[in-house]
């Protein structure tokens, strides 16, 4: 008798303990994890959030990069890490929507392991050439790279840079060639050595060699041209239609991860994003904030992985 009245008082408190911590978040520093190293695009989104996270939570936000193996190390550990809230990956689709169509094993599985939280940004990419390739728009660029069939390679410097010039390649009939890079940055110094001909990259680390004429932009890949560069048109304007993918950023959490700690969490990076400042610094550096439901995060990386399995199955890219 004395059991059961001690489970009953018992049962009510362990119930209560998810929003007991729900309650107390955040109770520690948060850490959101990336996989570039510091200077990159995507390191630079998250920093510029992570500061106006820190001023609305009352609480440090520290990014944490982990780079290498394209994406996988920091999967892998947030996967790991205790569902508080604490730990966050800022994930880009290598890590959610094409390893696991290109790797036949991997340490995490994105549906099983994590919970999604908020979209935060979309950037845009270039197709640029040396300027010795005398083609100056995506046109001339397919047509001169089927006259010389094998000869035009491309530079990518993760999986998400590979599918994206894959998907550009086949909406534009172009003939290319891919050399793997490990970065977008030595990807641009392939370019500017001719080492490759073609790139499909984001705007920060080339848009200095555009304006100086080091590289020339063939189209951007937004549905609206890029502010910084408003004589380059879009793929739609250059002719290629059906360019349904986007390179972005999503801040993912461990499953698990209560849901009103996800909810706070995605009020936080909303009202960062609307925050003038971001707005501002990310704009400027070629990169677009956009903000999301979990539910809507989740529906992007539902569409886009049958995305990459259509075009991996088209292409014969298989898992590896």
């Amino acid at each position: 008798m004395r059991s059961t009245c001690m489970l009953c008082l018992i049962a009510p408190a362990l119930l209560a303990l998810p929003h007991a911590a729900a309650a107390d978040f955040p109770s520690r520093p948060i850490r959101m994890v990336v996989a570039a190293p510091p200077g990159s695009g995507l390191d630079l989104t998250v920093r510029t959030l992570a500061e106006r996270m820190h001023t609305d939570l009352g609480t440090p936000v520290i990014v944490e990069n982990r780079p290498g193996a394209d994406g996988i190390i920091a999967a892998q550990h947030v996967a790991a890490a205790p569902p508080d809230g604490h730990v966050l990956l800022a994930a880009s689709p290598a890590q959610m929507t094409i390893n696991p169509v290109l790797r036949d094993r991997l340490p995490y599985d994105p549906a099983r392991d994590f919970v999604p939280v908020s979209m935060i940004s979309h950037v845009p990419l270039v197709v640029v050439v040396n300027p010795a390739v005398p083609a100056t728009s995506v046109g001339e660029l397919a047509a001169l790279s089927n006259a010389r069939r094998g000869q035009l390679d491309y530079g990518s410097g993760s999986s998400t840079f590979m599918f994206a010039t894959e998907l550009f390649a086949r909406r534009s009939g172009a003939d290319l060639r891919h050399v793997p890079y490990n970065g977008v940055p030595p990807v641009v110094a392939a370019l500017l050595a001719g080492d490759v001909q073609v790139g499909l990259v984001n705007l920060p680390p080339a848009i200095a060699h555009i304006r100086a004429g080091r590289l020339r932009a063939l189209a951007v890949t937004g549905s609206a041209r890029e502010a910084t560069l408003p004589d380059v048109p879009t793929l739609a304007e250059a002719g290629v239609t059906r360019y349904e993918f986007a390179v972005w950023v999503g801040a993912f959490a461990p499953a698990g991860t209560p849901a009103d700690v996800v909810a706070t969490l995605n009020a936080a990076i909303a009202k960062a994003l609307d925050a003038p400042e971001v707005r501002d610094r990310l704009v400027d550096a070629g990169i677009v904030p956009v903000k999301s439901s979990p539910e809507e995060l989740a529906e992007t990386v539902r569409r886009e992985r049958a995305l990459v399995q259509a075009v991996a199955s088209s292409a014969g890219i298989g898992a590896k």
